[in-house]
């Protein structure tokens, strides 16, 4: 008789896993009016502990801040022969590199008949865009502000009109930047206190945080009719990302989740600018061992 030995066999059981579902707006608008700095406050507990890890599965953005929000942001100032010339400016909005130099075109040659000196625009080859400035020989153009250096690379920029020809201000590809932010991250300091290895950056500002939220697309940016990149935030969108692995935070399994306290800080490590319509949706996964 021959033997057949028998396989040794083991059960599997796979982690028990919860989900909390955060939405921002959920928060009671009365009291916290933006998503960028809120409280989720109950009665009860949120969860009530008897698990081992956090982990943030996917976040959804509902974004409705525009690029250009505030007048510092937009704001910028023309100068003619040292004279500033009012009445110019700010932008204000969701703008491409296309809409905004095309605004401050269309803005710089309303003065034409106070500053003497008519605007226009064109492209560059191989990407970019010139403002060119036609007027009386020597005379000295200058743009400076926020939206301009936004533009620009942090530069502001000068020119002046040659005998028989015209001045020109070159703005090209990889200078130009008008993303609200270049990441977000959501932080809750009550979902990562718990947890003995911290969150490292190259930043000034260190924080734990639950996801980062990078202002680019997985493809290749559309570009504008001179040649800029589209990028995220040029416009309002509604977009899904999913997190996989995503971060792994510890808890303690007697500790129970009570109310939460949110933040959004961007790369400057401020809280991010936003409208009381921007809102996002966050799945946390709660895991035992």
């Amino acid at each position: 008789m021959e033997f057949v030995p028998t396989e040794k066999t083991s059960t599997i059981r796979y982690p028990s896993i919860a989900n909390l579902m955060v939405d921002s707006a959920d928060r009671v608008t009365a009291a916290y009016r933006l998503c960028n700095d809120f409280q989720i406050v109950k009665k009860n507990s949120l969860l009530n502990g008897f698990f081992t890890r956090v982990g943030a599965t996917e976040v959804v953005f509902e974004w409705t801040t525009p690029n250009v929000p505030s007048p510092d942001v937009g704001d910028y100032d023309y100068s003619v022969n040292g004279a500033p010339v009012l009445g110019v400016g700010p932008l204000l909005g969701f703008y491409t590199v296309e809409e905004a130099l095309d605004e401050i075109q269309e803005d710089l040659n309303s003065a034409a008949a106070v500053t003497g000196v008519a605007v226009a625009i064109g492209t560059l080859a191989g990407g970019g865009a010139a403002l060119t400035f036609t007027g009386p020989p020597g005379t000295v153009i200058s743009l400076t502000g926020s939206i301009i250096q936004r533009l620009n690379g942090g530069l502001n920029v000068a020119a002046i009109i040659p005998a028989g020809g015209q001045g020109v201000v070159e703005f090209t590809p990889g200078k130009a930047d008008l993303r609200p932010a270049r990441y977000v991250d959501i932080v809750c300091n009550q979902l990562t206190n718990n947890q003995s290895v911290k969150d490292a950056s190259t930043a000034e500002n260190v924080r734990d945080v639950l996801v980062r939220w990078y202002f680019d697309y997985d493809n290749q940016n559309p570009l504008d009719a001179y040649g800029f990149p589209i990028l995220m935030g040029y416009t309002p969108f509604y977009l899904r990302r999913l997190y996989n692995p995503p971060k792994q935070i510890q808890w303690q399994t007697n500790i129970p989740v009570g109310n939460l306290s949110l933040q959004l800080y961007n790369d400057r490590g401020e809280l991010q600018v936003v409208t009381p319509e921007t809102n996002y949706l966050m799945t946390l996964q709660i895991s035992e061992n």
